[in-house]
């Protein structure tokens, strides 16, 4: 541990695995299905104060130059998983956090977290996925609907039974007016929704809700940039994973 981190190693150490910037929540505010007109520029005080308050960070100790909306951060040691992005344009508000990589049994971050901003964020659409890589792509999703509904799925990409799943994906278009028919065969192919899970698109899945209910992002606009200390139990978690 060092003043300003609960990393037990320096953190500087090279850490093992993929992570490329695939670990997003979003979280779309009512009216909801909303316009499709542009959003308007990042609110840079609202990102700090909605980094501040995200259950994975215990403090922000950094602010750094804004970056492309457009672009991802990556990670090579422990300490570029202190970094985190978040972007408030209007309705739209979009974080990008590597803790939202780790889990253990009984450990769904995503799922986790998505629940915990309905509590602040009563009759929005929030859709979370993360992914890291480390010889084997481990995912999770998850969607909450305005009705406080969750729909959740999380495992290895390239094993069938170590998938667990809460709700039926059908269910969650209905419930948003989403027509799978309506999908070119190309698309409804990507999708899988008939097949087992572990064969679901499920980013796919959670794309389609929130393009559904009015989330566009134009060219142009850019997001905060945080160095940030995260818990004590999600730094833990993180650099058990870094080890693997």
């Amino acid at each position: 541990m060092t003043d300003i981190s609960f990393w037990e190693r320096p953190p500087e150490t090279a850490i093992r695995g993929s992570y490329s910037g695939e670990y997003t929540i979003t979280v779309l505010d009512p009216p909801l299905p909303g316009s499709t007109a542009e959003l308007p520029p990042h609110d840079h005080a609202r990102a700090r104060a909605f980094a501040e308050a995200f259950p994975a960070v215990d403090a922000v100790l950094e602010e750094l130059p804004p970056m492309p909306a457009s672009e991802f951060l990556s990670a090579e040691t422990l300490s570029d998983l202190d970094l985190i992005t978040v972007g408030c344009w209007g309705k739209v508000t979009c974080i990008s956090d590597p803790a939202l990589t780790t889990y253990d049994a009984g450990h769904d971050p995503v799922a986790r977290e998505v629940a915990a901003l309905h509590e602040r964020h009563p009759g929005a659409l929030i859709v979370g996925s993360a992914q890291v890589d480390f010889g084997e792509n481990h995912t999770q999703h998850a969607i909450c609907l305005p009705d406080g509904r969750m729909f959740s799925a999380s495992g290895f990409s390239c094993y069938e039974d170590s998938w667990h799943t809460d709700g039926d994906p059908h269910v969650l278009l209905n419930a948003l007016g989403i027509d799978p028919a309506d999908l070119d065969d190309a698309d409804r192919e990507d999708l899988g929704l008939e097949g087992k899970p572990h064969r679901t698109n499920w980013e796919m899945l959670g794309a389609l809700a929130l393009d559904h209910c009015g989330r566009k992002y134009p060219t142009g606009l850019e997001m905060s940039v945080f160095r940030v200390r995260h818990t004590e139990f999600y730094t833990a978690m993180m650099e058990e994973m870094s080890e693997w």
